[in-house]
């Protein structure tokens, strides 16, 4: 199992997220995953989950539960959305 499918199996990414990369960062104790939108899939309003219209991204950062004795940090360009209500 490659590192990519191993991140996206115990983060439990699926449907219209996908892991791009895995970064081992030795010198300051990280495992870097970054996460993206899988290509072609429709926004959704995060309240109502009405299919909406995306305006911008913004980059974001997660400390997630450490990888054996490595800080586990998410990163993900999080696209925010326009919803018609």
């Amino acid at each position: 199992m490659k590192d990519k499918e191993l991140y996206a199996q115990i983060l439990g990414i699926h449907k219209s997220w996908r892991v791009a990369d895995v970064e081992l960062k030795e010198p300051t104790g990280e495992v870097e995953v970054f996460v993206e939108r899988k290509p072609g899939v429709q926004q959704t309003c995060p309240i109502c989950g009405d299919a909406s219209s995306g305006y911008d991204k913004r980059r974001r950062r997660w400390r997630h539960l450490d990888t054996c004795e490595y800080k586990t940090i998410l990163v993900a360009d999080v696209p925010r959305v326009q919803c018609k209500k």
